[in-house]
């Protein structure tokens, strides 16, 4: 069934990459504020800031019967903190109330993040849908992200006849991912939480986009986590990217503030609770209800975001350079003549 699909965020990777996924079998409107870096083939693109009240005249011109929400910001993809919470949140309310008042809307995905359950040592080995955190993130986009599923669950609420789906989706990298943790992890030397060895898991982007199409194709009302199904640790991932670590004292907040306000560690507090402890989802439910199996394993998502950024100061290409160079600049050692046995006189 071919449907009108509005997809916020259109401009950001993940938002363009499913512009372009759905363009072929249905009908695409992308908006953002800003204008998309890449040709959007077949998607009609509308420039809004979804905190204006003429999104209820964009819904109803374009006839839209379906809403991808895509429009979450990160921490550091404002200016300000304080920007993104006020993108984040007073835009997801006012595309809640434009869907409310539209009657041609049917069903309104969002995606949001698996660091709504915030991280914490008394985690569970694996957090289902249903699961409280034992530790609820205070600030940021996590924080905004679950402000963002409250609006969301109420619109199922008010209007009955509109299918809610929210995906939570572990965190994102692959070749090109541009993130505060593809950026963490891309530094020369990696800042890492001293004497902790986070258990951590991948989603690529290619599979979001899979996820969230099937999410716009079926009704799947709801909240669901999506995840590849395997984990890797950060020394793993370190080791995978040839970064050197330095040791980073988790545990003091304002050598952390300092340090982002320096841009010399572009982490909130909650961003380093996240390698610090790690996070496991468990996406049984969305891969029952849709037969979903993820093509990139953790593991070779990381490998992929390895291939395509610059080589680690520690990397196997680097190593084998090094050595390289240094057996041309030393000295061969010199032969060594083994002595003729002697001959035994029979």
């Amino acid at each position: 069934m071919s449907r009108v699909v509005l997809i916020t965020g259109v401009s950001r990777d993940l938002g363009a990459r499913l512009a372009r996924s759905l363009a072929g079998r249905h009908e695409v409107v992308g908006l953002d504020l800003t204008p998309p870096r890449r040709e959007l083939a077949g998607v009609s693109f509308v420039r809004a800031d979804l905190r204006s009240p003429a999104l209820v005249g964009i819904l109803d011109r374009y006839r839209i019967d379906t809403v991808v929400h895509c429009g979450l910001l990160d921490d550091d993809g404002v200016p300000s903190a304080a920007a993104a919470k006020d993108a984040n949140i007073l835009g997801t309310m006012q595309l809640v109330a434009a869907c409310q008042q539209s009657p041609g809307v049917r069903k309104v995905v969002l995606r949001s993040t698996g660091q709504v359950y915030g991280s914490s040592p008394l985690d569970p080995a694996r957090y289902a849908e249903d699961t409280a955190p034992r530790r609820p993130p205070r600030s940021g986009s996590a924080r905004a992200a679950r402000e963002m599923e409250s609006f969301i669950s109420g619109l199922g609420d008010r209007r009955p006849d509109v299918v809610v789906t929210t995906l939570r989706l572990a965190n994102l990298i692959g070749g090109g991912t541009d993130s505060p943790l593809a950026r963490w992890l891309a530094m020369p030397v990696v800042p890492r939480p001293i004497g902790f060895n986070a258990r951590l898991q991948f989603l690529h982007p290619a599979d979001a986009v899979t996820a969230l199409g099937l999410a716009v194709d079926r009704d799947l009302p709801g909240t669901f986590n999506v995840g590849a199904p395997d984990t890797v640790c950060l020394n793993q991932v370190l080791r995978m990217l040839g970064r050197p670590a330095v040791p980073l004292w988790a545990g003091t907040p304002g050598l952390l503030g300092l340090g982002r306000r320096a841009r010399v560690i572009p982490y909130t507090s909650e961003q380093v609770r996240g390698v610090t402890w790690g996070r496991l989802l468990d996406t049984t439910r969305f891969d029952s209800a849709t037969g979903f199996t993820p093509h990139y394993s953790s593991r070779r998502a990381v490998e992929e975001f390895a291939a395509f950024g610059a080589p680690g100061l520690l990397s196997a290409e680097v190593i084998d350079r090094v050595v390289h160079q240094v057996t041309r600049v030393l000295p061969k050692p010199p032969a060594v003549r083994r002595p003729h046995p002697e001959r035994v006189p029979t």
